[in-house]
């Protein structure tokens, strides 16, 4: 269960414009949100996780991704603790007996109790869920809130038609919010200098860049995704870390021929997009996946358009051999890293008021506002009673 805690009121006076989002510490409900890669739930087999502090509990039914939470509405035991499922379509509660059918949580028997009112009457919650481009999202969020398009709540580009996509999943210690936030930082390209990546490449990148605001697009129509896209079309870019006009450390640079023409972008509720990572023609799409307050599942995943069957086979095995080493391993775990040293400061609250932000900071600023206009709703601990 997730510890009550709230954001001192004072300290949000100061960054109203920002409110919901440092009230987001579980994230923002009322989403879809990516819980696995449609490989894991195989037919018959039960997966768990967490998304926003609920725990839930996925099946493949007949071929169709089924989503309950994983609590019994009875005495509130975890069903995953001592997985029964005696039919394809229904899961007992290991304690006393209560059987939900996955497709609506209605109870349909009671082993002790078989009279009892509650059958046929009584339900425990269930999640809707949709694959696409070969991964599971579940909408969390309140039963009588109109669920929005798949299509809304995923960057542009994510659903395209003749794109092949590859990737995985890891658990990250640091509250979801840092990582759009690294995602989208103007000057943190500082901590990838050394990265095998750029050199493997031979790509150049520069420890940073100036005009981010003459580069800035914001993405906030009604009837689709809402995101901030940095265009990275800078002139000034800075390749030489001095001190005291000495310069002392190197951004990696091949010549302006080589620069990358790479575009961020962060899409609510929690991913990031990169056109041109690891290298031109791929796309990154990092979702940040809120577990709890102080974890999230980050999923890393790279699309390609493919035109058949062989150019997704030719890109699943250059994912493996070359991107996931290069572009996950040796690229984007250096992110993480950096996430979870971030999250020492700002497990606080106060933290998030006493960060010295700077005017290179432009794009998380606006990622933030953007956040709080268009939240559905905050995940609080009220939501898990």
């Amino acid at each position: 269960m997730m510890a009550k805690s709230f954001v001192d009121p004072d300290l949000l006076a100061n960054k109203k414009h920002w409110r919901e989002y440092f009230e987001a510490k579980v994230g923002f409900r009322n989403y879809w949100y990516p819980a696995c890669f449609a490989h894991e739930v195989l037919e018959g087999e039960v997966l768990t996780r967490t998304i926003l502090g609920e725990g839930m509990l996925l099946r493949r039914v007949r071929g169709q991704v089924r989503a309950i939470r994983d609590r019994c509405i009875h005495r509130g035991v975890k069903f995953s603790d001592k997985v029964e499922c005696y039919t394809p379509d229904t899961i007992s509660c290991w304690y006393h007996g209560f059987t939900f059918r996955w497709d609506d949580g209605v109870v349909c028997s009671i082993f002790g109790a078989p009279e009892s009112s509650a059958v046929g009457t009584r339900r425990v919650k269930t999640y809707p869920v949709q694959e696409a481009k070969g991964m599971v999202f579940v909408f969390v969020g309140d039963a009588n809130f109109e669920i929005p398009p798949l299509a809304h709540d995923v960057p542009p580009g994510f659903l395209d038609d003749n794109t092949a996509l590859e990737g995985e999943s890891i658990i990250v210690r640091a509250n979801w919010r840092l990582g759009p936030e690294g995602g989208i930082d103007e000057i943190h390209r500082y901590l990838h200098r050394d990265s095998p990546l750029l050199v493997n490449t031979s790509k150049s990148m520069p420890l940073g860049h100036a005009a981010a605001r003459d580069q800035f697009e914001l993405v906030e129509r009604a009837d689709g995704p809402k995101g901030v896209i940095d265009h990275f079309k800078a002139e000034k870019m800075f390749f030489d870390g001095q001190i005291d006009g000495k310069t002392v450390v190197k951004g990696p640079n091949f010549g302006p021929g080589a620069r990358r023409p790479v575009y961020s972008s962060a899409w609510l509720p929690s991913c990031v997009k990169v056109v041109g990572f690891p290298d031109e023609g791929i796309t990154l799409f990092e979702w940040y996946v809120p577990i709890d307050e102080v974890s999230h599942r980050c999923f890393m995943t790279l699309s390609k358009p493919c035109n058949s069957a062989g150019d997704a086979a030719e890109f699943k095995e250059e994912f493996k051999l070359r991107w996931k080493p290069l572009g996950l391993d040796g690229f984007l775990m250096q992110d993480v890293r950096a996430r979870e040293s971030q999250q020492q400061f700002y497990s606080h609250d106060r933290a998030w008021f006493e960060e010295g932000l700077v005017e290179d900071d432009f794009m998380l600023m606006q990622w933030r506002k953007l956040c709080s206009r268009h939240s559905r709703g905050v995940q609080t601990p009220d939501h898990l009673v």
